[in-house]
């Protein structure tokens, strides 16, 4: 569609001088420039808050569903986590800072349970991120389960304790540049061993959720 253009006859300066004889430029609304302005510049705040939603959302139904049966509460768990992960992802660009998960255990013994540290890299290192404290809050996972993280290159990492002072780096990284170190999580059943869920990332950050490592378009 043709730009409407305007010559305009511009006048002559206190001083005297013409700053131009004539001048073409085009008539654009300054609403519409506004909105343009608006539009680029917080279409990754509106992703984020999007994100941040979604998890807050799973993270009600991980608890609800929690009680109505193991089954569901194990794949409210597996959902609250992929959207955590989503939401880590993009706080990592909008802050041009790395983001990521450290998996460590909580107890020992025959029922070992586990816990999910958020940290962000900071010139001094990894540690706690600063902002949203209250969806970057430390998790309790598979309680009764096993977990199993397997990352490339990196398969069937061993949990250690978290412990703060020797520094740990994250296993689970999603870099400011929108990339994730892709792998995969799994929910084992503590008596049998039987794989019950996996959560799977690639290299950009998808997800899919698979219910006993299987996707249901090959079930």
């Amino acid at each position: 569609m043709g730009c409407l253009v305007v010559k305009v006859k511009m006048p002559t300066s206190a001083t005297g001088m013409r700053r131009t004889a004539d001048s073409d430029f085009p008539l654009v609304s300054p609403r519409l420039t506004q909105r343009g302005a608006i539009a680029r510049g917080f279409s990754l705040i509106e992703l984020l808050v999007a994100v941040l939603i979604i998890v807050l959302l799973t993270g009600v139904v991980s608890l609800n569903v929690g009680r109505g049966g193991a089954d569901l509460g194990l794949e409210g768990e597996v959902r609250h986590l992929s959207g955590l992960l989503a939401f880590a992802s993009a706080e990592a660009g909008l802050s041009a800072a790395d983001h990521g998960l450290f998996i460590g255990l909580n107890s020992e013994g025959d029922e070992p349970r586990y816990q999910g540290i958020w940290m962000r890299r900071f010139d001094q290192g990894w540690a706690a991120p600063r902002g949203s404290a209250e969806v970057f809050a430390a998790l309790d996972l598979a309680e009764g389960y096993e977990l199993r993280l397997s990352l490339e290159g990196q398969p069937d990492l061993e949990f250690v304790f978290y412990e703060p002072e020797l520094k740990p780096v994250p296993q689970i990284m999603t870099w400011a540049g929108g990339e994730m170190t892709p792998g995969y999580l799994e929910w084992l059943d503590v008596r049998t061993g039987d794989l019950l869920y996996r959560l799977e990332w690639d290299l950009l950050g998808r997800m899919r959720l698979l219910p006993r490592g299987v996707a249901d378009d090959e079930n």
